[in-house]
């Protein structure tokens, strides 16, 4: 039986953050069995890779990391999800001090700017994660902390301008509720759950009402990093699951009924992990190409009708692991590292 913090990946890859991220909201989550049903859609398996021109990996990018506190030495968590093709950048991070309190700041162009949740006085370990951001600069997610009253946890988000927090309704019997990602036309996807985080509700948010998701027999979803994950204004929706008859992860593109599966060459054993999608239609997903270390993703692609296409690594000195979260339409990117001492560093890589 796999276990499941709240962040998929420190699961995956099992570093040292990995006890501190499940202790920060006092919960472990398990799997139970995923629900019937299923879209009427035509499944496809996409082949075929192709290398970027090493003139592209190598000079075609200027990097930068992105520090929220300055402290210089990296954090027990941070990533960075968010990214719009303002190069507004939206990084969650550890507080140097405690790492069960997380912060969310934005980077705009070197400046920063805090979008935390202020919750009551009463709560503690407050949390803001928020895992994407519009072009008009909405940036979207949820907040928790650990309050007398009980789990709650909203999906919403921060006008980055004004700082102002707007939350989507409560979901009868799903106090435990995740954001996504939104688009710039208003629809959003995310997962609740139930206060003991054993059933999840997928769902689809229009501008006035949430549609519930159900899956095939096949697709394990039963999760917070599963189901659709991130949409795009054309509609299109990436997202992943755990294949229950092939024992691997999933990806999945959804654009109107039509599904296709994500798988990387080469790669199932490893599984495929879904990290983004852009306005352009490319999806992005990382694997493992490394036989002796088959749950550390080794490598980061965009995808986009039914090429993969592998993105270049990061020259940071000290890096361990690394991942590529998202892509603007003209080409930056965002992630994060590790460096030998297990701390994690966000980055962007401007495209020249």
């Amino acid at each position: 039986m796999r276990i499941y913090t709240r962040t998929f990946w420190s699961i995956v890859l099992g570093i040292a953050l990995l006890g501190v991220s499940a202790s920060a909201q006092g919960r472990k989550w398990q799997f139970a069995p995923p629900q019937n049903g299923g879209p009427a859609a035509r499944h496809q398996v996409e082949r075929g890779v192709q290398k970027l021109d090493p003139k592209q990996s190598g000079s075609g990018y200027t990097w930068l990391e992105l520090d929220p506190s300055g402290q210089g030495v990296g954090y027990c968590y941070a990533d960075a999800h968010a990214l719009n093709n303002a190069d507004q950048v939206v990084i969650n991070w550890s507080d140097p001090s405690d790492c069960n309190i997380w912060h969310a700041s934005l980077w705009d162009k070197g400046k920063w700017l805090p979008l935390d949740y202020t919750c009551s006085p009463s709560c503690t370990e407050p949390a803001s994660y928020l895992t994407g951001i519009t072009h008009s600069g909405f940036a979207f997610g949820t907040y928790w902390s650990m309050c007398p009253d009980g789990p709650y946890e909203p999906a919403g988000g921060v006008n980055v301008k004004s700082r102002q927090w707007s939350l989507l309704p409560n979901i009868l019997g799903y106090p435990l509720n995740q954001g996504f990602s939104l688009s710039d036309n208003g629809v959003a996807v995310g997962v609740a759950s139930n206060p003991d985080s054993t059933a999840f509700q997928h769902w689809i948010w229009d501008g006035s009402a949430y549609t519930f998701l159900t899956f095939p027999d096949d697709w394990d979803v039963n999760t917070w990093w599963a189901g659709p994950l991130f949409i795009n204004n054309r509609g299109q929706i990436v997202g992943q699951y755990y294949d229950t008859k092939l024992k691997y992860e999933r990806g999945y593109l959804q654009e109107g009924s039509t599904i296709t599966i994500l798988d990387l060459p080469g790669n199932p054993d490893g599984g495929t992990y879904v990290n983004g999608i852009n306005n352009e239609g490319y999806a992005l997903l990382a694997g493992s190409y490394d036989a002796g270390s088959p749950y550390y993703p080794s490598a980061s692609f965009v995808y986009k009708q039914g090429n993969f296409t592998q993105l270049p690594a990061p020259p940071f000195n000290d890096m361990t692991l690394w991942f590529i979260f998202n892509v603007t339409d003209h080409g930056d990117m965002i992630g994060r590292w590790w460096d030998s001492n297990n701390q994690i560093h966000t980055f962007i890589a401007f495209r020249n």
